[in-house]
């Protein structure tokens, strides 16, 4: 299978996947919750959401300066912590599985939860492809191509833009993902140590790719694909490899 059928299967199965869950559970609520930067109060709500919601909802969040781990990764193996203490960095441990990953006020996040009974039918990589459906409606709606690299990342012109993790528990699912709008690539690199278990790969910013996207438009797209508001998408220029 060529590359292009590749990327157009993963598209086809993404979209019919997430109508599937949405037409099945009906559409996200957002969370209703005082916004916060703070990253160990916003880990301490991804743990609590996942337990306490009652409908499938969702919340776009973004931390401040923090590197937080997936729940079996060890910190020395991970991160240079000698740097991560001279720029004052936290770092944290989230509920799910996946890599290491820099937080900052450039990444946006979103998290869905669902409670008992849903994702019934899929596999784990076909719920991660599923569930990242507001990072590649957002690529979709403003053009930039996109390729799935599974387990759980999503890629334009090679280089890694999101990536996504869950954690599961009694039945409930709680689903989150990154995007890099306008992150610090360098303070990232300066922090995460290859070698360890995390798979360490070329990174992109969607700023770097999409002419004059700001984060507080990536979060309202994101939001609207969330809350199924239908909007006209922004116009932007993009710049592609030559």
């Amino acid at each position: 299978m060529t590359a292009s059928l590749r990327k157009a299967r993963w598209k086809l199965t993404t979209n019919e996947d997430a109508s599937r869950i949405m037409e099945c559970h009906g559409w996200l609520r957002p969370v209703e919750d005082l916004p916060t930067f703070d990253p160990f109060l916003n880990l301490d709500r991804e743990a609590r959401y996942m337990k306490a919601v009652k409908l499938p909802s969702s919340r776009i969040w973004r931390s401040n300066d923090s590197v937080v781990l997936g729940r079996f990764l060890q910190p020395n193996a991970e991160v240079r912590l000698s740097r991560a203490a001279d720029l004052g960095v936290p770092i944290l441990r989230r509920p799910s599985g996946g890599g290491a990953v820099f937080h900052d006020l450039g990444n946006v996040n979103y998290s869905i939860y669902l409670p008992q009974g849903r994702m019934q039918g899929f596999s784990i990589e076909e719920s991660l492809l599923a569930l990242s459906f507001p990072i590649t409606a957002l690529l979709d709606s403003i053009g930039v191509p996109w390729s799935w690299e599974p387990p759980n990342n999503v890629y334009v012109l090679g280089r890694k833009i999101s990536g996504s993790a869950q954690a599961r528990s009694g039945g409930r699912l709680l689903h989150h993902g990154t995007l890099l709008v306008s992150t610090d690539l360098d303070r990232m690199c300066q922090l995460l140590k290859p070698g360890g278990r995390s798979r360490i790969a070329p990174v992109v910013n969607l700023s770097e790719i999409v002419s004059g996207i700001m984060v507080k438009q990536a979060e309202a797209m994101m939001a609207r694909t969330l809350n199924k508001m239908i909007v006209e998408p922004p116009q932007f220029d993009i710049a592609y490899a030559t």
